[in-house]
């Protein structure tokens, strides 16, 4: 019941393009990185997450990718030559993700 109402008033909020509120933003962030991945976070992750609004699709999709990356154990220089790599067109290949 609850959850009907709060995303009635922001359906409402979203209509008339009212700015997102901090309890719209967290709310939607928690939905957009999963529970399991909001509460495995630092309040330092938590808030890095918020500002890179996370609930806009495109953004979601690249913190994703950077993710993967880092499980992945590369290096922050090689994440960034793959992003910049991909932002021109490119496909990445297996040998991208190796360890560096």
């Amino acid at each position: 019941s609850t959850s009907i109402i709060w995303w009635s008033k922001y359906a409402l909020r979203r209509l008339r393009k009212v700015e997102l509120n901090e309890e719209e933003r967290l709310v939607l962030t928690k939905n957009a990185v999963g529970q399991v991945t909001w509460v495995a976070a630092t309040e330092e992750e938590r808030e890095e997450m918020l500002t890179l609004e996370l609930w806009v699709t495109d953004n979601l999709a690249e913190w994703r990718e950077e993710q993967e990356m880092k499980l992945a154990g590369l290096s922050a220089n090689r994440r960034k030559q793959i992003k910049k790599w991909r932002k021109r067109g490119g496909e990445p290949i297996e040998e991208d993700f190796k360890m560096d």
